[in-house]
């Protein structure tokens, strides 16, 4: 017998009335309308349905009914301020986008501890969105539940999980930062450091990938790469300049290619305080294309992100998605980088 509630497995409506002890109809107010229903009796409802894991999911029946229009974003773990600042132009553009589309956006979070895990999980279940973007984060989880299982549509930005089944909207950071080490190539370089990013990051995997694929088809020999660990900040370019420093000025690399631009400026504030010209001694180039960049002295070459397409592109989709049209989960649209060179790299050969 089918049950008359909107989960198609698990416990009832009428499970947790049974808990709590009271009406099936009382259950519904308490998790629908809970500022209707009395505070001792909500409460029991409420822990009643925690004991059971039930969730009333709303939300199919407020798209059903179109009474929902607001999407929400949630950012990632640390929202890091720096020179780079690819996750707040991509915010900026997605709401714009989403305004001039009828809709509203949600901020999710500003952190991400348990509790704000919780808070994005339960709204999702709460009926007032009718879907979610992922900036530069996976899912959040909470005990069994994931954003899945609150049955909205769900579209990423920045990282590729398209395999995992969310459409994608992505950067094409490994033929970018390709394009980049092949440019410093045919200005005679044959010695790189790359300054990578966090070992588990999207991006630092693809980036690094572009950066060792690309020496190797070009015939440049493993000891002509050294791969240094940053942390997609200023201070993790500092530190790999450190390192940098201590290898024999003979044995230096002359091209030093960094997972982001704040890595790169930290680098070259470190070796110039050491005593080093870039580009003369060393070339350094970043990639994400902050602002700042065409302002440092000398002007930082860079590999350019569109972010204003990217919120674009994630916006759409998932407008798309949500307006009823038919997109397959593993779709992954990529936006192209511009190389973008300046005073920090040079011509060795000229």
């Amino acid at each position: 017998m089918a049950r008359n509630d909107d989960r198609a497995f698990g416990p009832s409506i009428s499970d947790v009335a049974r808990e709590a002890g009271v009406a099936t109809s009382t259950v519904s107010r308490a998790l629908t309308k809970p500022g209707r229903i009395a505070e001792p009796t909500r409460l029991k409802v409420e822990a009643a349905a925690r004991k059971l894991g039930y969730t009333v999911n709303q939300t199919a029946r407020s798209l059903r009914v179109g009474q929902t229009r607001t999407v929400m974003i949630v950012l990632p773990e640390t929202l890091y301020i720096g020179a780079s600042q690819t996750v707040l132009e991509g915010l900026e553009s997605v709401a714009k986008t989403l305004t001039e589309r009828g809709y509203h956006l949600l901020i999710a979070n500003v952190s991400r501890e348990a509790w704000t895990d919780e808070h994005i999980i339960t709204t999702a279940f709460g009926g007032t969105i009718c879907g979610v973007i992922l900036m530069a984060t996976l899912p959040p989880k909470v005990a069994e539940l994931t954003l899945a299982d609150a049955g909205l549509p769900v579209v990423s930005l920045h990282f590729d999980q398209s395999a995992a089944g969310i459409p994608s909207v992505v950067s094409n950071d490994f033929t970018a930062i390709a394009e980049a080490v092949l440019a410093l190539i045919d200005m005679g370089h044959s010695k790189f450091v790359y300054v990578g990013g966090r070992a588990d990051n999207y991006h630092e995997h693809q980036r690094v990938s572009g950066v060792r694929e690309t020496l190797a088809a070009q015939g440049v020999p493993a000891e002509g790469l050294e791969v240094l660990r940053g942390d997609f900040n200023f201070g993790g370019g500092v530190r790999a300049a450190e390192d940098y420093l201590k290898t024999a000025p003979e044995r230096r690399a002359t091209a030093v290619v960094c997972a982001n631009d704040d890595t790169a400026i930290g680098f070259i504030k470190r070796v110039t305080d050491a005593g080093l010209s870039v580009p003369e001694d060393v070339s350094v180039i970043g990639f994400d294309g902050a602002p700042v960049g065409a302002f440092l002295v000398p002007s930082l070459s860079t590999i350019q992100q569109s972010t204003t397409e990217l919120g674009q592109q994630a916006a759409d989709l998932l407008i798309r998605i949500v307006e009823g049209e038919t997109v397959p989960l593993n779709t992954r649209i990529e936006v192209s980088c511009q190389l973008v060179l300046r005073q920090s790299v040079r011509d060795i050969q000229a």
